[in-house]
């Protein structure tokens, strides 16, 4: 499925094709998947489970404190699963919806916020989420390194330091000391691209 999303960029991929990669009828597919959105649910899973079992470290326990601490053991992990991670943002992309396994993460997050959430920002719960979302995630990993040219240790320290910030003005209280500067990595290899 990783080859087929990968040559399709995401967009309209068949189950056939996924069939004929595989070496098994459509039919078979479907006796698996019910339907397309199953199976790219099941590969959301499977991709998911695949990063858990690379990062060597149970599933994280989601709280505000520790989710700025998420995103450079995420960000490595997803470097190590590099075409994984990318079929995986791809097919998000092109099936215009989240995986069952961001909307989970996504939910998580969103309950963390509201209980904590200063009434004096203009934004919800969700809107909050969406935004710290988008440097907690793969997309954000995806974007920050394919799109904008950063290396993993550039992505994961400014999305630390971006997440700690907005998390701090959300909730109107230290839930982590924010640094003043990006990683040392992450400064290191900004002195070598300039090199």
């Amino acid at each position: 499925m990783v080859d087929v999303i990968m040559e399709t960029d995401g967009i309209g991929f068949s189950v056939q094709a996924v069939a004929d990669r595989a070496g098994v009828t459509h039919r078979t597919i479907y006796n698996h998947f019910p339907t397309r959105e199953a199976l790219c649910d099941a590969f959301s899973d499977y991709v998911d489970e695949l990063l858990v079992a690379s990062s060597g470290a149970p599933e994280p326990t989601w709280s505000l404190a520790s989710i700025p601490l998420l995103v450079e053991d995420l960000y490595r992990t997803l470097a190590r699963r590099d075409r994984h991670a990318r079929a995986y943002v791809m097919l998000m992309i092109g099936n215009r919806r989240p995986m069952r396994a961001w909307r989970n993460r996504s939910l998580m997050a969103e309950k963390l916020i509201a209980r904590e959430q200063s009434g004096r920002i203009p934004l919800t719960p969700r809107q909050v989420t969406a935004v710290i979302r988008m440097f907690v995630s793969t997309m954000g990993w995806h974007l920050l390194t394919e799109q904008c040219g950063l290396s993993t240790d550039e992505a994961a320290a400014a999305s630390a330091w971006a997440t700690r910030t907005l998390l701090d003005a959300a909730i109107a209280k230290r839930t982590a000391k924010p640094s003043s500067s990006p990683s040392q990595g992450g400064a290191n290899a900004t002195r070598r691209r300039r090199n």
